[in-house]
């Protein structure tokens, strides 16, 4: 046979090779899945949010004047930390200090004269009452700080004329406390029963930083929201050791509450787990062959789950990928992680 004859047999043999790798995909190389060995370790179970909590102030107050008038003095900026009493604003209102003052000296003479049975007691108390009167209509045109706290809104400028309506809708000033703060999270109704008061968890708080603080629950209240017809909540309210830092209130919050914990357990990582109910498997590697395996769980938490039974310490388990479909008795090869 001539040697170009003999090439082109030998192309065409290639070619029936490629032909019938193609088909069958038997000339494939097999799929790279990682493994992770099955370990002893400590398991949590946890309950999180339905959607990022909020950080709260103890006290929050929308303060406005209690009559009609211009703004004459204006006493703080954003972001001003103020003592309790401070006023920190107030409208045109000399009128008022100057009846305020009158009424004052004539309950001070009428307390006098009673002292030497030149007034009756009725004297007294009707100066007294044109005192409150006075100085009640007096403290209307003032704003004043109702605790210690920091100016978070201001909607107010000297010269603006204040006036009362039946609906504010933006308070002239908003003050909140500078105590510590707590987080308010909804969860889903079917975690209700197992959240507890004392519990620990973990609250993340992105406005601060990305490590978590240690919380504890501190109230659980007994209602579920309907207001989502398609997701039911309950609300839950967590004390934060926040490290002497004062989280800015409004800021979103991921809240993670720990209802279980157990130490020295068998453990897969959760991913890894699939099926559900009672009918739970993973897929264990042993060579470069994968097998489904029924396991038997426990205590579940977000990245491992506890093994009650179908594995052992040092099994290989495979993780889920996208890009390959897990099947019993697939040839694969192992990538440790």
């Amino acid at each position: 046979m001539p040697i170009s004859s003999k090439l082109f047999r030998a192309l065409e043999l290639v070619l029936a090779a490629t032909a019938v790798c193609s088909v069958f995909s038997g000339c494939k190389p097999p799929p790279e899945v990682s493994v992770v060995a099955v370990t002893r370790a400590s398991v949590e179970e946890t309950v999180t949010g339905v959607n990022s909590g909020t950080v709260k102030a103890e006290q929050l107050a929308e303060l406005a004047f209690g009559a009609v008038g211009r703004v004459r003095e204006l006493n703080v900026k954003l972001g001003d930390r103020v003592p309790q009493g401070m006023i920190l604003a107030q409208i045109e209102n000399a009128d008022l200090r100057s009846r305020l003052d009158v009424a004052a000296e004539e309950l001070q003479r009428a307390k006098t004269l009673q002292q030497s049975q030149a007034a009756s007691r009725s004297n007294v108390i009707q100066a007294q009452g044109n005192y409150d009167a006075a100085l009640t209509a007096y403290e209307k045109s003032l704003i004043k700080a109702p605790f210690d706290g920091i100016v978070a809104e201001k909607n107010l400028e000297v010269g603006q004329l204040s006036q009362i309506t039946a609906v504010i809708p933006l308070p002239p000033l908003r003050l909140i406390d500078t105590q510590p703060r707590y987080v308010t999270v909804e969860i889903d109704e079917v975690d209700l029963p197992k959240v507890k008061l004392g519990m620990s968890a973990r609250v993340k708080v992105l406005a601060v930083r990305r490590e978590p603080f240690k919380a504890t629950v501190r109230k659980v209240i007994p209602f579920v929201s309907s207001i989502r017809e398609q997701d039911r909540t309950s609300e839950v309210e967590l004390n934060v050791d926040s490290e002497s830092i004062l989280l800015p209130a409004g800021a979103s919050a991921d809240v993670e509450i720990v209802t279980a914990i157990k130490s020295d357990v068998l453990t897969a990582p959760s991913r890894a787990i699939l099926g559900r109910g009672s009918s739970r498997y993973l897929f264990l590697a042993r060579g470069s062959t994968i097998f489904k395996t029924p396991v038997v769980v426990g205590l579940s938490g977000f990245n491992l789950t506890e093994i009650i039974s179908g594995v052992e310490s040092g099994d290989n388990v495979v993780l889920p990928s996208e890009k390959t479909d897990l099947r019993d008795g697939l040839k694969v090869s192992i990538t440790a992680r």
